[in-house]
């Protein structure tokens, strides 16, 4: 036997024609990806096998006349859906056929399981897009069988999770007993016709596979389907119930809400022209008297409740259809329910009450009790929390209130509240029975609060939200504030949490909250004149309370500290006077000096050097404008005189040390010797003491410079170098 081998054309996929005795199935089940893959179109799950071979007539069939009609469809199981999944093949052939053959022969196990099917001959990792190909599912229905639906807990979509061992054996029981391949390649003679109508009057239902249109995807109540519009989709296998002079009877796998109910009209134009492979299965085999399957529990929707009983557990398995009892622990658990859910048996049970600690849940059927495992583990805890009341139900928006729970059950850890979707802060444990908690904030209605600890939630309890009321300003301290400047004014009043926007004139300012009766806002500099202040919070709007940006009061100078001073250097001086706050400027003689803010009363100035003797005035300029002038004078110093000196004479070849003795010497700024500058020390304001470097024999004078001018020659200030 050749191996098949797979390969995709267009939209198509493909397998090598292999010969016509049976594929052998695989020893595993196929291995799904973990990974849940994007959602697969519901076209493309029937992958055609390469090749053509023609229908040929049936045998011995050539004298014998066929019904005009024939319809099978009242031994056909319900329409299914194979949602999102590649499975047509599977539920054509599993679901289908094999459950129009347990229908019409008593078989047991029906429904069968198309997921069995598919995650059997799908690729592995194929899955839920990938298709499979007829042939490899016939000859894995007819060697290995199929599961029944009952003992697939993994229903129609869980692809997920891989067939079980258990399942693979279970499934040799129920296996299709033989099928044939009518025609393989589109385009068939009217033998084709002949050999579907002669399987189908033999009570042979067929498998189709075709491919896929977008007006045919998008089909709805119709009469007969014979043309085909829009674009290819992809290749689809759907089986085939009967047929009449118009065409066949074809069931699909796309619900109700498809077609005609589920079903679809094909003209026999379109099935010789366009349907690429038709298989009839003569029928199935099962047990005559198969054994009664033991359930088994898969997952439980909840794995842990109250001692006290009363949690609900929905269990997913196999063998659940038949379950006639549940214990928890060994205790019997109450109101046993079953539901078909996408194909697999949800049952669902009440516990009973129990002792603390973890338990087996077990259920029985007519085919055993199901075995303990990891999945079967429930686990009984301390009942959850009680809430029974709350000292108060209501509060503000801005949430803050520290509300006070009484119940029963509360655990030393603290236990998650939550308020509506939020949660409170700041919980404290009490006692078994009391707790306090902080609420969040909240839009304006009414919440529900919740307890959950480790033993769960608790019942919960109504807590209102209100809007505070309308804020009221009852003061503003300062009222007046000065207009060029930034300025933070103190408010009083009620209802002040939430501020959302503060307005002086309408213009918004910044408001800073510092509690529910006080809050500061901050006055940009302005125009002067008087506004009014608003306050917004969610609970309305305040009244106006004025504030005033004030001009202020001119500047007055009363003193200097220092009415003259040399004009040869800088003289600081300090103006005394009033309204000196937020002084910007001096100025003398109309020029700004350097300025020092000391107090309301007195600021320090720099008056500059004056090239001469002379008055200037002196002003200071705050925002409320500029002051009188005060008189400061520049005094020029008198010019040095020089009256004697302590040596008269000295080597040429040495320094000498003189000291000059004279008058107004204290600025001095030069001292030459025969107009060569030399080195001084100012020693007061009468005596310099200089040193009168080597020079050539001569008489030379000695001349002090100082602000107020050069000393003059005469012979007093003559010295001589010997």
């Amino acid at each position: 036997m050749r191996p098949l081998y797979r390969l995709t054309i267009g939209l198509f996929a493909a397998v090598v024609l292999a010969p016509l005795a049976p594929v052998a199935a695989s020893a595993a089940p196929a291995t799904p990806r973990a990974k849940t893959p994007a959602a697969a179109p519901k076209v493309g799950g029937y992958v055609k096998t390469v090749g053509r071979v023609a229908a040929r007539k049936p045998s011995g069939k050539a004298s014998e006349v066929l019904p005009d009609s024939v319809d099978l469809r009242q031994w056909a199981p319900a329409i299914g859906n194979q949602g999102q999944i590649g499975s047509c093949v599977s539920w054509s052939i599993a679901h289908q056929i094999m459950g129009y053959w347990a229908n019409r022969t008593s078989g047991a196990g029906a429904p069968y399981a198309p997921l069995y099917l598919y995650m059997r001959t799908v690729a592995p990792g194929g899955a839920p897009s990938a298709g499979t190909n007829p042939d490899n599912a016939l000859s894995v229905a007819a060697n290995s069988g199929v599961d029944t639906q009952a003992d697939y807990f993994q229903g129609y979509y869980n692809y997920q999770t891989a067939p079980t061992t258990a399942q693979i054996a279970n499934a040799a029981n129920y296996r299709v007993s033989g099928y044939t391949r009518l025609w393989l390649g589109a385009g068939q003679t009217t033998t084709a016709k002949e050999a579907m109508m002669a399987a189908l009057a033999s009570g042979n239902p067929v498998a189709i596979g075709m491919p896929v249109y977008s007006n045919f995807s998008a089909l709805g109540a119709h009469t007969l389907y014979s043309t085909s519009s829009g674009s290819l989709l992809g290749g689809h296998m759907m089986a085939a119930f009967g047929y009449d002079a118009q065409g066949i009877f074809v069931r699909n796998s796309w619900g109700t809400g498809w077609g005609n109910s589920g079903e679809t009209k094909l003209s026999w134009s379109w099935v010789l022209g366009k349907i690429d492979a038709a298989y009839s299965v003569r029928g199935i085999t099962t047990p005559a008297n198969p054994a009664a399957i033991a359930p088994t529990i898969a997952s439980m929707s909840v794995a842990k409740g109250s001692n006290l009983g009363g949690t609900q557990v929905t269990v997913t398995g196999s063998g659940l259809a038949d379950v006639t009892s549940v214990t928890v622990g060994g205790a019997a658990a109450t109101g046993l329910s079953t539901a078909l859910v996408g194909g697999s048996t949800k049952l669902t049970f009440t516990t009973p009450a129990g002792t603390n600690g973890v338990v087996d849940v077990l259920a029985t059927s007519p085919g055993g009790t199901s075995p303990a495992s990891a999945a079967t583990k429930f686990t009984y805890h301390s009942p959850p929390p009680t809430l029974t009341s709350l000292d108060t139900g209501t509060g503000t928006i801005f949430g803050g209130t520290v509300v006070t729970a009484t119940g029963a059950g509360f655990l030393p850890t603290a236990p998650k509240v939550t308020v509506g979707l939020k949660a409170a802060t700041g919980v404290k444990v009490l006692s078994a029975t009391s707790l306090t908690f902080v609420t969040p904030a909240q839009v304006a209605g009414s919440y529900d609060v919740k307890l959950t600890n480790a033993n769960g939630p608790s019942a919960t309890r109504s807590y209102t939200y209100t809007n505070p009321p309308a804020p009221q300003v009852t003061a503003a301290t300062p009222s007046q504030v000065p207009y060029y400047k930034s300025t933070v004014v103190s408010l009083t009043g009620q209802a002040l949490t939430g501020v959302s926007l503060a307005t002086l004139g309408g213009v918004k300012v910044a408001y800073t909250k510092v509690s529910d009766t006080a809050g500061k806002v901050t006055i940009p500099a302005g125009t002067a004149g008087t506004y009014g202040l608003v306050l917004t919070t969610p609970g309305g709007t305040s009244q106006s309370v004025s504030l005033t940006r004030v001009v202020p009061a001119a500047p007055v100078a009363s003193t200097l500290s220092a009415t003259s001073g040399w004009n040869y250097v800088a003289n600081t001086v300090t103006v005394n006077g009033s309204n000196f706050t937020d002084a910007t400027m001096a100025t003398s003689n109309g020029v700004k000096v350097t300025m020092t803010r000391i107090s309301a009363t007195q600021v320090k100035v720099t008056l500059p050097k004056a090239s001469a003797a002379g008055t200037v005035p002196v002003r200071v300029v705050t925002p409320g404008g500029t002051s009188n002038a005060l008189t400061f004078t520049y005094n020029r110093p008198a010019a040095p005189t020089v009256s004697t000196l302590s040596a008269s004479s000295a080597a040429t070849t040495a320094s000498t040390a003189v000291t000059i003795t004279g008058a107004n010497l204290t600025a001095a700024t030069l001292v030459t010797v025969g107009g060569v500058k030399v080195s001084y020390t100012r020693l007061s304001d009468t005596q310099i003491r200089a040193t009168f470097g080597k020079r050539t024999a001569g008489t030379y004078h000695v001349q002090v410079t100082t602000p107020g001018g050069s000393s003059t020659t005469y012979g007093a200030t003559a010295f001589r170098y010997l």
